[in-house]
């Protein structure tokens, strides 16, 4: 079947080189399998593929936080692709035999869009595949950099605090109800994923297209229809492709939580990209100072602080920055341990 498929493609000008067939259902994996971005979602019953290059919309959305001006005002649905390339995919996936449907999410920053994306099916076997951007989370309602600055930022602060870290969010992301709860969830879901992914480095936060880097970024759409479609032909199931991951995973290195887990696992990210609140100095009264001074209160609750912030043209550098920074560290993940961070 897979032979048949194969020669049936290369007239259409694609080459699927990504297994190597032994018969219907017993393909073994290559490398190039197990080096892109697929990730294995929603308690290991749903199959990811994180897209790098996106639509123009939502490269707006990230890299403001907002809705492009003339889209303000309505309802209208933001795809992963641009028009063009997502009916080449269409087009090509129908003519091998594969079922497209989409489906939606709504994500939040400033102003709250709502992102369309495919899910690919082949009919024969079950397994599929969505197709979604790489600051996407599935379920969540916040892009996966959010998260990843709040639990930066706790980890980083001299003095710990989940409402300082979501109040940094909430300033930086223009997130009005990001909470210190939200930062608390996050903290626990990343620290499932350095244990179940036996994380053993710190995950790339540079440039994963540098030379003799291993993380590499499948972000060609003839190559997505390559890889995509090679796996739908090779694999019986969604449960046999999750079992080559397994595999995987099973011969690791030791992972590096005694050496510091989360931190060390965000440890490629500079420090500097977390200080945005500006600490005052403390008062330091004089020890000679023995007056009386009228007790406070007990009846009043404490006066929370607003936090004071580094002037916005630093905030926007700061943000700028550490987006294209996660885009890295999200895709090093599921390209290496095929999950979600959190």
């Amino acid at each position: 079947m897979f032979v048949e498929q194969q020669k049936y493609t290369q007239q259409r000008g694609i080459v699927i080189d990504i297994v190597q067939c032994e018969n219907e259902f017993g393909n073994t994996p290559n490398e190039k399998i197990l080096s892109q971005p697929l990730v294995v979602g929603n308690g290991g019953s749903a199959l990811y593929y994180l897209v790098s290059d996106l639509s123009e919309g939502l490269e707006y959305f990230i890299r403001t936080g907002k809705r492009p001006e003339e889209d303000r005002g309505t309802d209208k649905e933001y795809h992963v692709f641009p028009q063009e390339q997502e009916a080449l995919i269409l087009n090509r996936w129908t003519e091998l035999g594969m079922t497209v449907t989409y489906r939606r999410q709504q994500v939040e920053l400033s102003s709250r869009i709502t992102i369309t994306y495919m899910k690919v099916q082949n009919p024969k076997t079950g397994l599929s595949i969505s197709l979604i951007p790489w600051f996407v989370v599935a379920g969540r309602p916040y892009p996966i950099f959010a998260y990843v600055y709040a639990i930066g930022h706790y980890q980083r602060a001299e003095k710990k605090s989940l409402e300082e870290a979501a109040a940094a969010v909430r300033k930086l992301f223009g997130i009005s109800d990001f909470h210190k709860s939200t930062v608390s969830r996050s903290l626990n879901a990343m620290e499932g994923f350095v244990d179940a992914s036996r994380l053993y480095q710190p995950l790339v936060a540079d440039d994963v297209k540098k030379p003799g880097n291993e993380t590499r970024v499948c972000d060609n759409y003839e190559t997505i229809i390559e890889y995509i479609s090679g796996l739908m032909t090779a694999y019986p199931s969604n449960e046999s492709l999750k079992r080559d991951f397994g595999e995987k995973i099973k011969h690791l290195p030791e992972p590096i939580r005694r050496a510091g887990g989360i931190s060390c696992a965000l440890s490629g990210i500079p420090d500097e990209q977390f200080e945005i609140i500006i600490h005052s100095e403390p008062v330091n009264r004089n020890p000679r100072d023995r007056r009386i001074r009228p007790q406070r209160p007990r009846n009043k609750k404490p006066v929370q602080r607003t936090p004071e912030f580094v002037a916005y043209p630093q905030r926007e550098d700061k943000r700028k920055a550490f987006v294209a920074i996660c885009r890295q560290v999200a895709l090093d993940a599921a390209i290496k341990h095929h999950r979600f961070l959190i």
